[in-house]
């Protein structure tokens, strides 16, 4: 009934509801819209930063029209390597790591994107909590921004050519 409060009987109660869903400054459906639109500008600045560094990929549109039904924001044709970790797929979240929601979000995504695709880099646009970078070694590393020091196919074939001159 909260979702649709005119299915309240008592037209006074149900106006009362709607007025207080509408005003939820927390959880309220204004929220939700600036929530979404928050995570589709950092989305989009994630695609531009992977396309300035010339890097091939596949966002969650072009994946779910391949049929996958869960899948990462982005996937890597070609896995790279940050900090020494190599990754195929990169989740954008507009949003702090707090240790709830990243819990939440390593049981209904990260840990099964994991399985589906391997090793994955999470974006927490807005910093997370230091202990929560805990799963480098099994797979998942965590950033608060794009990584710069990504290492390509491309870098260590030019890396040994080079040295072979």
């Amino acid at each position: 009934m909260l979702r649709d409060p005119s299915q309240i009987p008592d037209r006074v109660l149900a106006n009362q509801v709607y007025q207080c869903t509408v005003n939820d400054c927390c959880y309220g459906p204004l929220v939700d819209c600036i929530k979404h639109a928050i995570g589709q500008e950092y989305e989009i600045l994630l695609r531009e930063k992977l396309q300035r560094k010339k890097l091939s990929f596949l966002d969650e549109d072009q994946l779910r029209t391949k049929g996958y039904d869960k899948t990462p924001d982005i996937i890597l044709e070609v896995p790279v390597a940050v900090e020494g970790h190599v990754i195929h797929w990169i989740e954008s979240k507009a949003s702090f790591g707090d240790e709830c929601s990243h819990q939440s979000y390593l049981q209904d995504q990260f840990w099964s994107y994991w399985n589906r695709f391997g090793p994955g880099l999470v974006i927490y646009w807005c910093g997370f909590v230091e202990g929560l970078d805990c799963h480098r070694e099994r797979g998942i590393l965590l950033k608060d921004c794009f990584p710069e020091d990504i290492i390509t196919y491309h870098h260590t074939t030019a890396s040994i050519d080079s040295g072979k001159r």
